[in-house]
């Protein structure tokens, strides 16, 4: 009988030990939510960087980046103006749709390696919308004066 409360002396011991030196439970700890800006550009903005647009179209819009024999100059156009271009519709169609066949500048050289991929059940109709509001957006201001 004695060893028997020496064995659950010495559990108990070692549960209490154990409790006491035991690590707290691990808490949830959340990031803060990143804020989501409110002007429909500059939400743009962050999507043409996530999507990585950018990669391609400069991150200033500028373009630039090769594709060797295709008729716009060898490279990726940039999308400064691409307001002058598009209505906003167009534009959103363009994105959804992306561009299957690029021109070339030789008819008998290769075909341009890059063209830009549809973003159909990629992107979200709120990120397409701010996008286009974006790249609208991008169209200089000294561009619009002369216009005028």
């Amino acid at each position: 009988m004695r060893r028997l409360f020496l064995i659950v002396g010495a559990l108990l011991l070692g549960l209490i030990a154990r409790a006491v030196t035991r690590p707290p439970a691990p808490t949830v700890v959340r990031a803060a939510a990143l804020a989501r800006p409110e002007k429909a550009t500059e939400r743009g903005a962050v999507v043409y960087a996530h999507y990585g647009c950018a990669q391609c179209h400069g991150a200033d819009g500028k373009g630039g980046f090769a594709n060797p024999n295709a008729e716009t100059a060898g490279k990726v156009p940039g999308v400064l103006y691409v307001a002058e271009g598009y209505t906003a519709p167009e534009l959103r169609r363009k994105i959804l749709d992306g561009v299957h066949a690029v021109g070339k500048h030789d008819p008998k050289g290769a075909t341009p390696p890059y063209r830009m991929p549809g973003w159909a059940g990629q992107m979200s109709n709120e990120e397409i919308d701010d996008l286009v509001q974006y790249l609208v957006g991008l169209y200089p201001k000294s561009a619009e004066e002369k216009w005028r």
